[in-house]
């Protein structure tokens, strides 16, 4: 059907207004989903970040341990009988509330109540992936050992922050932030978008352009 000038003129304004308005925010809350997903399955499948390099590895530092440290198998596997638990190095750690599982034999710092037991694990965190996660799991870093960081993720802006174009990527709890904050200092950037990500986004937006103006016969 031929338009007539007005009729031209009135549905370009309208395409126009959802292009600028993002279609009143939903192509880019779309987008922001799929750059999330791309994220989360590239450093989980991949262990690499958004210029393709490895995270920097988990460290091997020897750290202290406890049974409540693992899934009851492994803790069974490491303290299970007497003669396992008597080939173990063990440290009493002294301190307040807190748990000490995590903390570098070398640190000095406090955990766990007074008097806590806990043993060295020689090969650190590294070493407590590999037995919690399985052999070579702690050569990939993908911050994926409980999934409650990634499960976190998720698009936080509002509906007003994407009619204005824009979307941002987060945590939602406040121990969720401090943990990928905490990832992102030691490791690097986590949630960057690769050049390959942003040009299938880009793909993306345009398919939705062209389906406003068709939606509107232009």
């Amino acid at each position: 059907m031929d338009l007539t000038p007005k009729q031209y003129i009135d549905r370009f304004e309208r395409v126009t207004e959802k292009i600028m308005g993002n279609r009143d925010g939903t192509i880019m809350a779309r987008l922001a989903v799929q750059a999330n997903t791309m994220i989360e399955q590239r450093v989980i499948n991949t262990g690499t970040d958004a210029k393709g390099k490895g995270f920097k590895p988990y460290s091997t530092k020897p750290m202290l341990i406890g049974c409540s440290s693992f899934k009851t198998s492994v803790c069974k596997q490491i303290f299970g009988s007497k003669e396992k638990r008597k080939a173990l190095d063990w440290r009493t750690i002294g301190g307040s509330s807190g748990y000490a599982a995590y903390l570098s034999v070398s640190s000095g710092a406090p955990g766990g109540n007074k008097g806590k037991r806990l043993a060295i694990l020689p090969g650190g965190y590294k070493k407590w992936r590999e037995l919690m996660l399985g052999p070579g799991k702690g050569d990939k870093v993908d911050f994926s050992v409980t999934n409650r960081m990634w499960n976190n993720i998720t698009v936080i802006s509002s509906s007003a922050n994407h009619k204005a174009g824009l979307a941002i990527i987060g945590a939602k709890d406040e121990s969720e932030k401090k943990k990928l904050a905490a990832n992102t200092k030691r490791k690097g950037e986590i949630l960057d978008l690769s050049q390959k990500e942003i040009d299938l986004l880009k793909e993306e937006f345009q398919l939705q352009v062209l389906n406003i103006f068709r939606e509107n016969g232009l």
